[in-house]
């Protein structure tokens, strides 16, 4: 993640992309893009790359043709221009193969589609719409059958076309479109997740969060759920995001379409964030260890383990820390399911990173819940870092163990450490911008509790502080980069 990337979409050059779209110049092209245009918006692509057409070659296409002939028959702002005559070839096309009309739900149908691309041309036509504009051609597509829309796709159209006011056009999707499996509104809150993040909007993430808290077992979905968590703690809304996990963790259990491990997964998520209102003292003042308990418990024995919880509970109710020393933060060996020695050696690092947060929360108003799931999360980060490098060795048949540093404050150290980060947080196209924003937090916490504790030297500590900034400063723009792209690593990707 460096400046100067390469851009890639799906792992493809976008300037190799480009070149293929745009390989055939002049008339010829322009030939090729106008036929390509009948093709409907939700149909399969022309160029066999297996995407919808809209996901693909639809707006280069468009550009083609409306830069070489079309631009002056769309500029007009008249709302007649949304609704242009059907022609009489086009009347004709309405008759099915025996020269029949169609039924009237079938025309239905077809009209609507008829209608949202004629919708989708025109707004594509505008180079710098009015806000007025914009508000009329949603006003329009909210007319239409729902179901037909995709209506990620409209929000981050208006964000690109620079609606004045998207939280507003948000709104009125929000309250007039239906919440069902087919209108697919899970990836209309992941949608305005995004440009309320990359906008600086965050304050208006609880409100995305509870609007997808509309949604039911039938019309969520797993992975925008995962995805709106994300945005909640990388803005540190750590309550919002145990709420809505909690609201959801009885739909993901009984959602036989994901695997297993989903559930356990929001598990550890709700009692990492339970346990940093422990933290707080949010439980009760002076917090009483069963009271603790229940509350950390609560829905989760059947995937949190006792001891676990009981561990946190003494965390969170005593006063005294330990002498800090680097062996407090040295990892495990071995397989806690196997070697007692190994769980008590995994109990004692989380206890470590439970008392992080919780100083990071005194000292900082850092919100302990969220520190404690970046933390967690950095910890992973690790574990999984080198279970890959033993995975290498044994593929590359080397049989003498190369030394690798045993304490997770070891960690901080700048080399691997972006690979590392990439690797933990992928995404469908690339890096996960709020997961990755998580971690690189959850870095500086832990360096800076180093450094307070004299467990870093000096000079490591200044470098791991130069290296995070670095990648935080990397972050920012790619969290403002188009939808759908991401910058390429120097890094291999995951």
């Amino acid at each position: 993640m460096h400046a100067g990337a390469a851009w890639a979409i799906l792992r493809y050059p976008v300037e190799e992309i480009e070149e293929t779209v745009h390989a055939s110049d002049g008339e010829p092209g322009l030939m090729a893009a106008q036929e390509r245009l009948k093709t409907g918006r939700n149909e399969p692509c022309p160029c066999g790359s297996g995407r919808k057409y809209k996901k693909c070659c639809l707006r280069a296409d468009e550009d083609r043709a409306r830069h070489a002939a079309a631009a002056a028959q769309f500029q007009s702002p008249a709302v007649a221009k949304l609704q242009p005559a059907v022609s009489a070839p086009e009347k004709e096309a309405d008759l099915d193969a025996d020269g029949a009309a169609p039924s009237r739900k079938a025309r239905e149908v077809s009209e609507a589609d008829r209608r949202l691309d004629e919708l989708w041309q025109w707004f594509d036509s505008l180079s710098s719409p009015s806000a007025a504009q914009l508000d009329e051609w949603l006003e329009r597509l909210l007319a239409l059958p729902p179901e037909g829309i995709e209506w990620d796709d409209v929000l981050h159209a208006c964000a690109q076309k620079g609606h004045p006011d998207l939280p507003a056009v948000f709104r009125r999707i929000a309250v007039r479109v239906p919440h069902t499996h087919k209108t697919a509104m899970s990836h209309f809150y992941w949608a305005a997740a995004e440009e309320f993040t990359r906008r600086g909007f965050d304050a208006l993430l609880p409100e995305v969060a509870a609007g997808f808290s509309n949604l039911d077992e039938h019309s969520y979905d797993a992975d925008a759920l995962v995805h709106l968590e994300d945005f909640l703690l990388a803005g540190r809304f750590e309550t919002e995001a145990l709420v809505l996990a909690e609201h959801f963790l009885p739909i993901v259990r009984a959602d036989s379409g994901l695997m297993p491990y989903a559930a356990v997964e929001k598990c550890n998520l709700i009692f990492q964030l339970r346990a940093g209102i422990a933290l707080r003292g949010g439980y009760g003042a002076p917090a009483s260890p069963h009271t603790v308990t229940q509350a950390l418990r609560r829905d989760l024995q059947e995937d949190i383990e006792d001891e676990a919880i009981d561990h946190a509970v003494l965390v969170a109710c005593e006063a005294a820390d330990p002498a800090w020393t680097r062996a407090c933060f040295d990892l495990v060996t071995g397989d806690i399911r196997e070697s007692e020695q190994a769980w008590q050696d995994c109990v004692r690092l989380y206890d470590a990173l439970l008392r992080v947060a919780r100083e990071a929360w005194r000292i900082d108003g850092v919100p302990p819940g969220w520190a404690f799931v970046g933390l967690s999360r950095l910890l992973e980060s690790v574990y999984r870092a080198r279970n890959r490098d033993e995975m290498k060795r044994s593929r590359n048949r080397k049989t003498q163990k190369e030394s690798r540093p045993r304490n997770l404050l070891d960690y901080l150290n700048p080399a691997g450490m972006e690979q590392r980060i990439v690797q933990a947080c992928p995404d469908v196209l690339g890096v996960s911008v709020a997961r990755a924003q998580v971690l690189v937090d959850a870095h500086t916490v832990l360096l800076d509790f180093a450094s307070r504790h004299e467990l870093l030297a000096d000079g490591s500590a200044a470098a791991a502080r130069t290296e995070l900034v670095r990648l935080r400063g990397v972050l920012a723009p790619v969290a403002g980069s188009s939808q759908g792209v991401r910058p390429v690593t120097t890094v291999d990707s995951p």
